[in-house]
């Protein structure tokens, strides 16, 4: 912007020969300047339970201090002269009646490279209400519910420990970047228990957290509950069900005519050790409706090895003591007469049960 004058002396101080800004040399110039414009008054409004912060028609997550969000807001509000540079606001409350804080603002800064300072009060409204999310965490609002069961079975408390665990942590990681990740009520029913989750997005990621560590099978279910009018959308509430396998960790299964122990379950696979081969068969969820539960870990019981050749060993049934002899697999080949052995029965034939693989 061009402020010369054709006046060849200052209006305000009447110096001659110098160089003139809309009729003022460049000292009157500047003195004159307000340096920048900040509004008397305003309103900042903070959410009571979560101090996010209302700018426009959106509620703004702040780690911030009511002064820091308070100093930011004035700064936003501010408008600097065209003319001015460099400037610095140091801004201090100075009392407090109720929900009006009075505030100082000093502001320094140059004018045509002449520093100049300012002060000015304002008075900020303190305006605590509740924001729509704070609201909806009150209200027990949910958009998913997580239905935990056992396929064919109940759930042990082992179980739901895990499952709570697991849940815990993963809420406390979502919640730094989705304040709906949060857990609004926990319900045991007779067939399990129903978690009722603010956030679909963290219901479904939870529940893959869940799939990943335990293995398990996942089902989504939506409900129509309504319409928004507002926005004209139905608005769906999520069913979704985890079930975990009908069989543990240490209990027995068939596929495919092999017998085998199951030896881990995760996300994406079944592990079992074949108990003819000893070999370790990793399966696939897709083959989980051809599995068949045959013996349950707790069915594992101790006998006594009575003889051995070179390939057969020989043991007392657990149950009637009659001698069996059973192959001499290189896997127990450091048995010896006298040792004691895991084996469980599974359609009339007695397996031998590798050491330190059992669940706990």
């Amino acid at each position: 912007m061009n402020v010369k004058s054709d006046t060849m002396f200052c209006i305000q101080c009447g110096k001659e020969n110098v160089k003139l800004y809309k009729g003022r040399c460049s000292s009157c110039f500047a003195s004159g300047n307000k340096l920048i414009t900040i509004p008397s008054d305003m309103t900042v409004e903070f959410c009571a339970h979560c101090s996010s912060i209302h700018v426009g028609d959106r509620w703004l997550e702040s780690k911030q201090s009511e002064e820091e969000i308070i100093a930011e807001k004035i700064v936003r509000e501010s408008v600097p002269d065209e003319n001015a540079e460099d400037i610095v606001l140091e801004i201090d409350p100075i009392s407090q009646k109720g929900s009006i804080l009075e505030v100082l603002v000093k502001a320094r800064g140059t004018v045509l490279e002449l520093p100049v300072k300012r002060e000015f009060t304002l008075k900020v409204k303190l305006n605590r209400s509740v924001c729509p999310e704070c609201s909806k965490h009150a209200s027990g609002y949910y958009e998913a519910v997580l239905q935990l069961r056992g396929d064919k079975r109940p759930l042990d408390s082992v179980e739901i420990k895990s499952v709570d665990g697991i849940i815990e942590k993963n809420l406390k990681k979502l919640f730094r970047k989705n304040r709906m990740a949060y857990l609004t009520q926990k319900v045991e029913i007779k067939e399990g228990i129903d978690y009722y989750f603010g956030s679909y997005k963290a219901a479904r990621k939870i529940s893959n957290a869940l799939k990943d560590q335990m293995g398990g099978l996942i089902g989504e279910s939506p409900r129509l509950m309504g319409r928004d009018k507002s926005v004209g959308k139905d608005l769906y509430r999520i069913w979704i069900s985890f079930r975990l396998p009908f069989f543990h960790k240490g209990d027995f299964i068939t596929h495919d005519k092999h017998v085998g122990l199951v030896i881990d379950i995760n996300g994406k696979r079944i592990l079992i050790q074949d108990l003819e081969t000893m070999n370790k068969i990793s399966l696939s969820w897709r083959e989980y409706s051809n599995l068949e539960l045959v013996a349950h870990g707790k069915e594992v019981k101790t006998t006594t090895v009575t003889s051995k050749t070179p390939t057969k060993i020989q043991l007392l049934h657990p149950e009637t003591y009659q001698p069996i002899d059973l192959d001499l697999l290189p896997e127990f080949s450091d048995m010896n007469i006298g040792n004691q052995v895991n084996v469980v029965e599974i359609h009339g034939k007695i397996y031998i049960i590798p050491p330190n693989i059992l669940r706990e």
